[in-house]
């Protein structure tokens, strides 16, 4: 008989913040910077979470422990049906669960999430089309979505549903062999 493990919960977080200087972007709005791990190539902040720790609550402390700021998180256009297991929608909900390949054995939450004021030192801040150019092959897919998702913040930010902004979440939703599927939060289970 195959023990049942213990579901591993991990989190990863797509984290922006406002391009310094004086000069706007074409929105005459200052275009948005990706913020991942310094040293070697872009790699977005992720971390293994105790199990009893809250998703959101952990992803908040994680960035604010990485950039010494108070993060603030993006709610999901769509509200949250519900998560496996859980009883009610948990609130901040993730944007997507990352699932595992094979069996219920590893979950991943993953948040999006803006900073006030410019780019802090903690993480390498990087324009959206360059993180995803210098991104390793087993990374392409995350880089991807974030530089997706970081053209689409405006709207986002606003709380709209463009065309725009539906065409970056698909791409969350990729099944190539290069990651994990994702599933929406807000899907039904």
């Amino acid at each position: 008989m195959t023990p049942v493990h213990a579901a591993a919960l991990g989190l990863r977080c797509f984290v922006y913040a406002r391009t310094p200087g004086p000069g706007p972007g074409p929105d005459g709005r200052q275009p948005w910077l990706l913020g991942v791990l310094p040293g070697g190539g872009p790699e977005l902040p992720s971390e293994r979470l105790a199990g009893d720790t809250a998703p959101a609550d952990a992803a908040l402390r994680a960035v604010a422990r990485l950039t010494g700021r108070a993060p603030r998180l993006v709610i999901p256009p769509v509200p949250p049906l519900g998560q496996p297991g859980a009883a009610e929608p948990v609130f901040p909900p993730p944007w997507w669960i990352r699932a595992p390949h094979s069996g219920p054995y590893e979950t991943e939450y993953e948040y999006v999430m803006t900073l006030p004021g410019a780019p802090p030192a903690g993480l390498a801040w990087t324009e959206l089309a360059v993180a995803r150019a210098r991104a390793h092959a087993e990374d392409d897919e995350n880089l991807h979505l974030a530089t997706a998702l970081g053209t689409v913040l405006e709207p986002l930010l606003e709380g709209k549903i463009t065309p725009s902004v539906i065409r970056a979440m698909t791409l969350g939703h990729s099944r190539r062999d290069v990651g994990r599927p994702r599933s929406s939060a807000a899907a039904p289970w």
